[in-house]
């Protein structure tokens, strides 16, 4: 219990900051990144509900909505994104996507938390693979911070914000297909 909580807690100041930061400088990355590190809040939530009658279901049943309610969110940065690389707007500070630093910490921290209870339950297993995914994607977004720093490519924000837009589809519906054609034991191998 003491793990998911401090993983939850990790995860949601980082997650606020950025949305803060992401507002201030009109980055559409970071706002994706930070979207993504509340997938995992709702999954945190249910791991905290003692074991026990009925319990599986909850957790499956919960970690299903995240999922869909990460789709529904990637569809919306990916519109936001297409908008954005059609009208052309300026490109946030460079500096601003240093910030992604935090989430950066935040999903290593996460998945440090969450790696021992993952060989056992699909949810702490959904929870460690989208830290350890949006980790890389923060990677790719620090790069790209120095791409606008050095050549001032405006289209290097929306850019990567859809690159995580098509990691979340990718991720989310490959958990969710399998979900559904495998049920609940495919996610204990």
């Amino acid at each position: 219990g003491r793990r998911v909580v401090l993983a939850a807690v990790v995860t949601l100041l980082a997650a606020v900051i950025e949305i803060w930061i992401s507002r201030r400088a009109g980055s559409l990355f970071l706002f994706a990144d930070a979207v993504h590190l509340f997938a995992p809040l709702g999954i945190f939530l249910v791991l905290l509900v003692p074991l026990g009658r009925g319990h599986a279901a909850r957790e499956d049943a919960i970690t299903c909505a995240v999922l869909l309610i990460v789709v529904a969110i990637a569809m919306w940065i990916a519109f936001r994104c297409v908008t954005t690389l059609i009208v052309g707007e300026a490109a946030p500070p460079a500096r601003a996507l240093l910030f992604s630093l935090l989430g950066l910490a935040a999903n290593l921290a996460a998945a440090w938390l969450l790696r021992d209870p993952a060989a056992e339950r699909w949810s702490f297993r959904v929870a460690l693979a989208h830290e350890l995914s949006d980790a890389s994607l923060t990677v790719a977004g620090l790069l790209g911070a120095g791409a606008i720093a050095l050549y001032g490519f405006r289209w290097i924000d929306p850019a990567l914000s859809l690159g995580i837009v098509l990691w979340l589809f990718v991720w989310a519906g490959r958990l969710l297909v399998r979900r559904v054609r495998w049920g609940h034991h495919v996610w204990s191998d």
